[in-house]
C-alpha cells in the first residue's frame, strides 16, 4: 500500500530527502538512528553510482506518489545495469526501501512544520495515533493511542513515528480546545519508558549492542525530524556546554591517555588560515552552507559517522568566533584522538555516551588553542575553543575508551 501525502507534493519531505547524502554500507547497522535522518543508505549498496540510482528513484516516489509497483519496476532497472547482488527477496527488500524512506520522509516534513513558532504556540500538544490498517498491530503502539503529551515533552525524542518496520502511527498537534474535544481536561502524563537491551546485526558485518524502549524497534527510537533540521533539543545542552567548558559533566568510563599509551604532551598541529570576522548569524550559517556543500553534512572521524546541520550549529556560534570556523572544521575532519566514553551530568545525574574529538592548535607567536567537540548518537552536540596549555585540564578531556588516533 503506497503512503498517502495528499494530491500535491509535500515540500518539506522532498526537501528533507533531498537533503540527504548517500553513504556506502554493508549492513543498515553500520549508522544508527538519528544518523539516517541525514543520510541515504541501502544496505550492501557499496557503490556511489548505484545509490545515486537508488536514491532517484525514491525521490521520484516521494515527489510523484508513485505506487510501490511502480518503485519496483525502477529497482528492477537498477539492479540490472549495475548488476548488484543483493541479500533478502525481491518483494521484501523494495518495500522496507520505499516504505521506510517514504514514511520517514513524511514524518520529518511534519516535524518541520510542527517547528512554526506561530503554529506551535496555538498547538503545543502531540497525539500519538496508531493505525488500524496494520497487519499485525504493536500492543505498546496500541496502547499509546489517543496519548496527549506537550510537544516539547522527551517522550516524543524517542518515540515520534515512525516506531519501527512498518509502523504506520502518527503524531498530530493539538490545541486546547482539541483535548477538551476529545473529553480531556488536560494533557497526559508521558508513559515511563522501559529500557531493553538488545543484539542487532549479528549476522552482519556490523553487530551493536543497543538500548531501546520497549515497544520500539531498534533503529526507530528517535524524531527524524529534529534529526534533520537542526537541533532545537539539542540547544541547551550546547550553550550548557559552552558556558561551563565541559564541566559540568564528569566521565565515568576508566582509562584515559596513559593506559591507551599516548603521549603526556598533546602535540600541536600547524596552524591553518582562520576565517573572516561574520556580522552576524545568518551570515555564519550561509559559510556553513557552503562549507557543507548544503544544509548539512556527514564527517566520518576515525570512521565514526557525525552529522552536523548549518542552522543549529550556525545559532551557537558568536559572529566574533565565526573566524576559528576552518579550525572546527580541520577538527572534525581529521581530530587527533577520539574518545568513546560515558559521561554524567553533574546536576541531573543523567548518564549519556559520548565521543569526544580532541585536536591542538598551533596559532603562532606562543599562542595555542584546544578544540574538543562532542559527539551523541551521531550528531555534533558541543564544542568549545580553548586557549590553554594547562597540561592537567587538556588530560582530562582525554578520557575514556580511545576509538580513534592520529596516523592510524
Amino acid at each position: 500500500m503506497a503512503v498517502e501525502y495528499g494530491s500535491l507534493p509535500f515540500k518539506e519531505a522532498v526537501s528533507f530527502f533531498k537533503d540527504k547524502l548517500r553513504l556506502p554500507t554493508a549492513s543498515w547497522t553500520d549508522i544508527w538512528e538519528g544518523m539516517h535522518a541525514r543520510a541515504f543508505v541501502v544496505a550492501g549498496a557499496m557503490r556511489d553510482e548505484l545509490l545515486v540510482d537508488l536514491q532517484q528513484a525514491v525521490g521520484r516516489a516521494i515527489e510523484s506518489g508513485a505506487t510501490l509497483a511502480q518503485f519496483r519496476a525502477d529497482f528492477d532497472r537498477i539492479v540490472e545495469r549495475h548488476g548488484w547482488s543483493y541479500n533478502g527477496g525481491r518483494n521484501w527488500r523494495t518495500r522496507v526501501i520505499y516504505d521506510t524512506n517514504l514514511r520517514q520522509a513524511y514524518n520529518a516534513g511534519r516535524e518541520k512544520q510542527m517547528q512554526n513558532p506561530a503554529l506551535r504556540k496555538r498547538r503545543p500538544y502531540g497525539l500519538y495515533r496508531h493505525s488500524r490498517a496494520v497487519e499485525h498491530p504493536r500492543l505498546e503502539h496500541q496502547q499509546w493511542d489517543g496519548l496527549v503529551i506537550p510537544l516539547d515533552d522527551p517522550w516524543w525524542e524517542t518515540h515520534t513515528p515512525q516506531n519501527g518496520w512498518g509502523c504506520k502511527c502518527k503524531k498530530l498537534m493539538l490545541s486546547e480546545r482539541d483535548i477538551r474535544r476529545l473529553g480531556k481536561s488536560g494533557p497526559d502524563k508521558a508513559p515511563p519508558i522501559e529500557w531493553e537491551d538488545k543484539l542487532v546485526g549479528a549476522r552482519g558485518p556490523s553487530p551493536r549492542q543497543v538500548r531501546v524502549p520497549k515497544g520500539i524497534d531498534p533503529g526507530f527510537a528517535y524524531n527524524p525530524g529534529t534529526a534533520a533540521w537542526g537541533q532545537p533539543l539539542s540547544k541547551a545542552v550546547m550553550d550548557e556546554w559552552q558556558a561551563m567548558k565541559g564541566a559540568a559533566w564528569e566521565a565515568l568510563t576508566p582509562g584515559g591517555w596513559a593506559e591507551a599509551g599516548r603521549p603526556e604532551q598533546l602535540p600541536l598541529a600547524p596552524g591553518i588560515a582562520l576565517g573572516p570576522h561574520l556580522a552576524d548569524e545568518a551570515a555564519v550559517i550561509a559559510a556553513l552552507e557552503r562549507q557543507f556543500g548544503g544544509r548539512s553534512k556527514v564527517y566520518q572521524p576515525g570512521g565514526l559517522p557525525v552529522m552536523v546541520n548549518a542552522q543549529s550549529l550556525g545559532s551557537h556560534i558568536a559572529p566574533d568566533r565565526s573566524r576559528y570556523l576552518p579550525l572546527l572544521d580541520d577538527l572534525l575532519t581529521a581530530p587527533y584522538e577520539v574518545w568513546l566514553s560515558f559521561w554524567r551530568h553533574r546536576g541531573t545525574g543523567k548518564v549519556v555516551l559520548r565521543a569526544r574529538l580532541i585536536k591542538a592548535y598551533d596559532l603562532g607567536k606562543a599562542r595555542s588553542l584546544l578544540l574538543v567537540a562532542d559527539a551523541r548518537k551521531g550528531q555534533l552536540e558541543g564544542w568549545t575553543f580553548l586557549p590553554t596549555s594547562d597540561r592537567k585540564y587538556i588530560n582530562r578531556q582525554r578520557q575514556g575508551a580511545l576509538i580513534w588516533r592520529y596516523g592510524e
